[in-house]
Formats: C-alpha cells, sequence, structure tokens
C-alpha cells in the first residue's frame, strides 16, 4: 500500500489518539518524484512535435492520454511530446498521427507508492490502449529505443497491473482520464523497479490492394499552412509528407467557363432540367460540357443550346497535378480544400501518394463533367502504382471521384454526401468511375447519390474491385456496375458485409465481360433488390462470378453500419464533420501558450508561508481568459489578468510539483511544463505559542517524559477511541527494514512536517514521529 494512503490513516490514529481534531494543511505534499536525468532515459530531451497542435480540448480530437503514479516522459517517433514528474497528475495531447509507423514510448518513474502508467491513444476511428500488447523493459542502455524502425525482439512483454482505472495504484482516486476507458494499468514484471521504459507501436496503413502504398514516408515531413505551399509540395520532386494545419483552404480559381472550353476545342450546352430538384424543389439550369467545337450534338440530347461567353458561366476548380511519393494530410480534426482538383496522373510520372483527414467540396457543383476533387490518371500501358486516400469527405463535386488505371489502390472511410442544390434531381450525376483498377472500397458512407457507387470498367487490363463495409443512404439509379471491353478486360465487382437503404434503382447494372457479385449484404427500407443485365431486369440479388482477395480484411456487424459507418468516415473521424458550403477561411483557433515563471525550479520555502505563483500566457489568435494554478492535482488559485499569478497557502511540508493551466476566449485550454519546489520547517499553529506549550507540558508531565530526546513508541493502536495517551516502555519495532518517509506532528495532530530525511532540529519542543518504509508501511510512533 502507497505511502500516500497510509499517511491519511496515520492522520487520522493521530487524531483518535488525543481526542481532538487536528488542523489539516490545505494542499497536502503528494508524490512527486524525479526523472532520470541520463540520456538513455531521455534527460536533456526537449518538448516538441510537429505533430502537435492544440486546436481543442481533451477527448474533442485525436491524440494522446497519459497518467503515471509517480512521474513520465512520453514520446512519439522519437519526439518528446510531454513529461510530468506528478503522481496523478492527467494530461492529453493532441495528436497528428502519420500514415505508416507511429512509434509510442513512455519512461515510466516510480515514486513511493505502488507505480504504473496509462495511456489511452485516440485515432480518427479507433483507440489504442495501455495492456498487455505493450513492450517492457527496466533498465537500457540507450534511447534509440523511442525512434522508428526499433528492434523489439528482446523486449518483454509489460504486465497488466490489478488495479482499477478510475484510480492510481497507491489508492488514491484519478480524475480526469478519459471516460469509460479500456486502458489499464502497466509496470514491468516488478513492481519495485524504480523505472520502466514502456513500448508501443501501431501502424495507419491501408487494407486492401492499397496496403503497400507508404506516400511520403521516405522523406521530410513539412508544414504547409495556404494552398499555394500545399500545391508547391504536391508538384516537388521529393517524397515528403505535407501536412495541412486543421482549418480551411481556398483554393478556387474564378474564370469565365466558356472562354476556358472555346480554347480547349470544348462547348458547354444548356438545357432546363427536366425535374425539380430534391433538395430545394426548384428547377435548375442543366450544364453540361460537349467534347467537340461550337456544337452539343454529341450529346445525344435534345433541347440543348450553346451557352455564350457573355453568359459569364463561372468555374473555379484548381487543377493541380502531382510528382510521385506524396502524403497530404490534415492535422488534427482535419483540413477543408474547398475548390481543389487533385490529380495523380503517371504523364507526370506520379505514384504512391496518400491523402488524409481532407474535406475536398465545392470543384463547380453547377456543372457536369466539370472536374473531380481527387482522381488517379494513367493509361494503358502505364498505371499508376499506390494509392491511399482515407477518411475523405467530399461533396459537391462535379465529376465524382474516378480511379481510371490504377494498381494497388484503397479508399477508405469516404464519406461521399451526393446532394447537389444546385444541379438537377438534387443529385450529382456522377460518382465514381473505375476503369482498370485493382481498388479496394473500405467502410464507405454513400449517401444521396444518383448511382454509379461504383460504376467499373475493363477496358484493356480489367478491373478487380472489391467492397465492404459500404453503408449506402438513398442511391437513384444502380449500386454498382461492370462492364468489360472484352474476355480479356473484364470488369470484376464483389461487393460484400454492406449495408444498402434507400436503393430506388437497381442492386447492380452490368453487361458483357462485366461480373456483379453480391455477399452477405443487409438491404433496409426501400431498397429493390433487382438488377439488370443488359437491358433486361432480374429480380433477386446479383452473384455473379467474382474473384477472391488475396488479403485479409476486417468485417464489421452488418447490423451495425448504419449507426458506425456516418460516425466514422470523412474529414476528422468521429471528431469531424463536412464543412459548410460558405464557411469561413482560415486555420482552426490554437490554445493559448503559458509556462511558468516563479516559482525557480528547485526553490525552498518555509512552511507556513505563502509561496507566489506566476505565469506568462500569450494568445496569438485570441486573448486569454484566465490561468489556473495546481499544486499538485489541488486547484490552488486562478488569475484572469497579466502579471498572472497567485499566493498559495497552506501548502504542507514536502516536495510540490505546479503547473499553470491557461484558458483562452473561446474555451480551449493548455497546460505548462512542470515547476517543483519544496515547503519546509514549521507550520504554524492555529492555537497561540503558550497554548502549544501548555498542552506538550500537561501531555509530557502525565507521561513522565524526561526534557532529553529519548524516544518512546506509542502504545495505541490506530483507530483507537481512547482520549487518554499511555506512553509504554521504548521499544523498537522493525529495525531491519530501512526508514524511507517521515511525517511529524504537533501534540494536538497538526502536520509540521513531511520528507525523507528526519530533520536535525524538531520544529516543536515535543512532537510525534511516524517513520515508514519504502513500501508505505508503517514503521515507528514515537514522541519525541
Amino acid at each position: 500500500m502507497g505511502v500516500k494512503k497510509d499517511v491519511g490513516l496515520a492522520l487520522a490514529g493521530f487524531v483518535s489518539l488525543f481526542g481532538i481534531s487536528a488542523v489539516h494543511a490545505a494542499v497536502p505534499a503528494t508524490e512527486v518524484v524525479q526523472l532520470p536525468s541520463e540520456v538513455a532515459y531521455g534527460g536533456g530531451d526537449k518538448v516538441g512535435s510537429q505533430l502537435v497542435a492544440a486546436t481543442y480540448n481533451a477527448g474533442e480530437g485525436p491524440g494522446i492520454w497519459i497518467v503515471a503514479d509517480g512521474g513520465y516522459r512520453l514520446y512519439h517517433n522519437g519526439a518528446l511530446l510531454a513529461q510530468d514528474n506528478q503522481a496523478g497528475r492527467v494530461r492529453f495531447v493532441p495528436m497528428t498521427f502519420l500514415p505508416g509507423e507511429n512509434a509510442i514510448s513512455v519512461v515510466g518513474v516510480n515514486g513511493k507508492g505502488a507505480p504504473g502508467v496509462m495511456v489511452q491513444i485516440d485515432d480518427l476511428d479507433k483507440s489504442y490502449y495501455s495492456g498487455s500488447g505493450w513492450k517492457s523493459k527496466p533498465a537500457v542502455s540507450n534511447n534509440s529505443w523511442k525512434n522508428k524502425g526499433r528492434d523489439l525482439s528482446q523486449w518483454g512483454g509489460a504486465t497488466t497491473l490489478n488495479y482499477a482505472s478510475n484510480k492510481l495504484p497507491s489508492g488514491a482516486t484519478l480524475n480526469g482520464f478519459a471516460a469509460n476507458t479500456q486502458a489499464k494499468w502497466i509496470w514491468t514484471s516488478a513492481e519495485t523497479d524504480p523505472t520502466a521504459v514502456l513500448l508501443f507501436t501501431f501502424n495507419v496503413k491501408a487494407e486492401g490492394f492499397g496496403a503497400s502504398t507508404t506516400g511520403g514516408d521516405a522523406g521530410n515531413i513539412v508544414i504547409a499552412s495556404d494552398s499555394a505551399t500545399i500545391r508547391k509540395y504536391l508538384q516537388s520532386n521529393d517524397a515528403v509528407t505535407i501536412l495541412v494545419p486543421e482549418g480551411t483552404y481556398d483554393f478556387r480559381q474564378m474564370r469565365n467557363a466558356v472562354t476556358e472550353a472555346n480554347k480547349q476545342g470544348r462547348t458547354w450546352c444548356r438545357t432546363t432540367c427536366s425535374e425539380k430538384n430534391r433538395v430545394t424543389g426548384k428547377t435548375n439550369k442543366f450544364y453540361r460540357i460537349a467534347f467537340e467545337k461550337n456544337s452539343c450534338a454529341s450529346l445525344g440530347e435534345s433541347g440543348l443550346e450553346i451557352v455564350k461567353e457573355s453568359d459569364n458561366l463561372q468555374a473555379w476548380s484548381n487543377w493541380i497535378t502531382t510528382k510521385p511519393n506524396k502524403s497530404l494530410v490534415g492535422m488534427g480534426r482535419g483540413a477543408n480544400l474547398r475548390g481543389a482538383s487533385i490529380v495523380v496522373r503517371s504523364n507526370e510520372g506520379s505514384y504512391n501518394h496518400i491523402y488524409r483527414n481532407l474535406a475536398i467540396y465545392d470543384v463547380n457543383p453547377h456543372l457536369i463533367e466539370g472536374g473531380d476533387g481527387l482522381e488517379t490518371v494513367g493509361t494503358a500501358s502505364k498505371h499508376v502504382k499506390g494509392f491511399w486516400a482515407d477518411h475523405i469527405s467530399y461533396k459537391w463535386i462535379s465529376d465524382g471521384m474516378d480511379m481510371e488505371f490504377v494498381d494497388d489502390a484503397t479508399i477508405s472511410y469516404l464519406d461521399f454526401d451526393g446532394a447537389n442544390d444546385f444541379n438537377c434531381w438534387g443529385t450529382d450525376p456522377y460518382m465514381a468511375l473505375v476503369e482498370d483498377a485493382h481498388l479496394t472500397y473500405a467502410n464507405n458512407y454513400w449517401h444521396n447519390t444518383y448511382g454509379r457507387v461504383p460504376k467499373v470498367t475493363g477496358e484493356n487490363n480489367g478491373s478487380q474491385v472489391h467492397l465492404y463495409n459500404q453503408y449506402v443512404d438513398y442511391n437513384r439509379f444502380f449500386v454498382a456496375g461492370a462492364n468489360g471491353h472484352s474476355a480479356s478486360a473484364k470488369a470484376y465487382v464483389r461487393y460484400e458485409n454492406s449495408y444498402i437503404d434507400n436503393g430506388n434503382g437497381y442492386l447492380a447494372e452490368w453487361g458483357d465481360n462485366g461480373y456483379v457479385y453480391f455477399s452477405g449484404v443487409t438491404f433496409g427500407s426501400g431498397t429493390k433488390q433487382q438488377h439488370r443485365y443488359n437491358g433486361t431486369v432480374t429480380q433477386g440479388v446479383p452473384q455473379a462470378q467474382t474473384f477472391n482477395p488475396s488479403y485479409s480484411f476486417e468485417k464489421r456487424t452488418v447490423a451495425n453500419l448504419p449507426k458506425e459507418i456516418p460516425s466514422l468516415a470523412g474529414v476528422g473521424g468521429r471528431y469531424g464533420k463536412m464543412p459548410e458550403y460558405n464557411q469561413g477561411f482560415g486555420q482552426s483557433n490554437k490554445a493559448a501558450s503559458v509556462s511558468m515563471t516563479a516559482p525557480s525550479a528547485g526553490a525552498k520555502f518555509d512552511a507556513g508561508k505563502a509561496v507566489t505563483l506566476s505565469a506568462t500566457a500569450k494568445d496569438n489568435d485570441g486573448s486569454v481568459k484566465k490561468v489556473d494554478f495546481y499544486v499538485g492535482t489541488t486547484l490552488v488559485g486562478s488569475a484572469t489578468a497579466s502579471p498572472y499569478q497567485v499566493n498559495a497557502e497552506g501548502l504542507a511540508p514536502g516536495m510540490h510539483s505546479a503547473v499553470a493551466v491557461v484558458t483562452d476566449n473561446s474555451g480551449l485550454t493548455w497546460m505548462s511544463e512542470y515547476v517543483t519546489f519544496t515547503v519546509e520547517g514549521t507550520v504554524e499553529s492555529e492555537s497561540s505559542s503558550s497554548e502549544v506549550a501548555e498542552s506538550s507540558s500537561s501531555v509530557e508531565s502525565s507521561s513522565s517524559v524526561a526534557e532529553s530526546s529519548s524516544s518512546v513508541i506509542l502504545s495505541e493502536v490506530e483507530g483507537s477511541s481512547s482520549s487518554t495517551t499511555a506512553i509504554a516502555q521504548r521499544m523498537n519495532l522493525g529495525n531491519e527494514v530501512e526508514t524511507a518517509f517521515y511525517r511529524i506532528f504537533d501534540l494536538q495532530g497538526r502536520p509540521l512536517f513531511s520528507g525523507n530525511q528526519k530533520p536535525a532540529k524538531m520544529p516543536a519542543a515535543h512532537v510525534m514521529v511516524v517513520e515508514y518504509t519504502k513500501s508505505g508501511a508503517i514503521k515507528h510512533r514515537y514522541i519525541q
């Protein structure tokens, strides 16, 4: 049992022994440790990482929760994220986790009680918890353990400790950790180990065909804070991971669409929609491009008229070609790219791309075939190799998301909302065209779609498209289509373990050399179980011949898909949302910065006197609302104006760790690094000095204690209700165990001192002393 809990019991014993109420200090001396200074354990490392941006509070976005019953240092891929020397103080670090390897490392430090570290890692769609899957060592000789690519073959498994997650191992209540966590307290195999190095690795990677895609992992990590810089890095020759700070970015380039089309030998054509928009109830204009000059005949529709330059039809898509080996990652809860039209083309030699945690929207939504938001374009002889789009929100897009001539590709956690109040029918007519591709769709949410989710063709090399864990909610035409070009260029669609609601058309449409296979699919309200082959409608679920994927994959419970997939898919995953059409541009608000300025590290103060705590705080995109000051885990005061400082009173003798927590005008908070100081000496009694002396004299007289400093042990046991003190013969209990901690009280039970060393001079003429072993057991109790 830990010292903190036993100290409380010991003090209660003194109170009952003397039959009076003790005056407790307002802020007790709780467990504070010293973090190791050796380089092997991270000594000298500075806190800082490109991946940390405080744009949300604990639990509102991806990040890491951590607490220790002692102290810790927390690392991600070699960067020190946070450290603390105070037992029980919870910290949340907002984090962006990169595609590829994420190496989490913790140096845990044991204090005076039972040790333990507890960690919860929250990514966009799942959490990882401290437990038996972690590795541990009690001692290390170098710090290579904290970096990516580490060798864990010589590391043992971490030990899961048998303590509740809502309490510290030493017994105190734990407050502020992630609600309903599955995290466990972990340590080495021996709780007596003074340190533990604890490691966990998880990989953010695609399932399915695109699993080998690495993007820019081999290159540098850069931050691009505007649309021009994002474009520059996508078109650079180097491998690079491009971090886009959380916020909304304007890529639009306004221009006359007819002028642009005329230069390309194309024609914009217009007519009135044949039916009202499903969203607005209005009848919209229909704008569609013909790939010929000064004619709409190739579109094969009557009533079309040519749009003139003077009509001032606007287009604003920003077409961005790319170079190979790129990762474009929205930080935190994601980045919104308005008007961006990004294309990975073999024409530029582009391949191996990752796009994650992005909303791509408003790409000419009033036009048809006026640009994709994200697409691949290879050729029959040169496919794009390696593509992964993950947690992408997609809305108001003219021409959908086309995957043409691409292999080793995966699209996962896509939120494709086809609702469009600018176009006919209330939905975008084009969604997902797939040509000559090996492509996996995993855990995607399709809603308000016209159809073709996806439409798969085999032009020269054929296609294999695998879909699982899909949720489709309202589809107007057909869910999946397949048309091969020849017996050597077949189009296969394998659609399984999914849920389809409100499918108002066909489950599938295919023709010669096209094959659609449905398995394990649940059909909800309004879904017609029918398909069409070469124009002939057949009732039932399509189950044509198919291919068997060579990879393993995780099947979700189909009945839960209508609830799970919408909450997990898209930008920000479970923390994000689709941007509004006219959402304001700019980066998300960031929390203010704060640092402790007093007391100085290692400062010492006399007991009974106030300790001044002060901090500097600054908010670059708002204002500071307040700064709260904590000693240990106790709030001791707040300041609402500069200079930010409070006087902390009633601090018990012992070592203390203080932090400042700033709150800005938008409610965002941030915690400073800790400062450690010591309170020592005598705490002023509430009684006058004469009363204390009189009380001490009375006790001494009644017990025949000599004025010398000889020691006797109290014979009364803890919990006794006696109001008198019986003095026994001097005893010496447990001499075989070394004393590790002292608490000293006056004869009325009021705390005077706590520390690892017994003071040379007692803080009062006659005192009560309690000695503890390292494990927290009481060794001696005596009056001196």
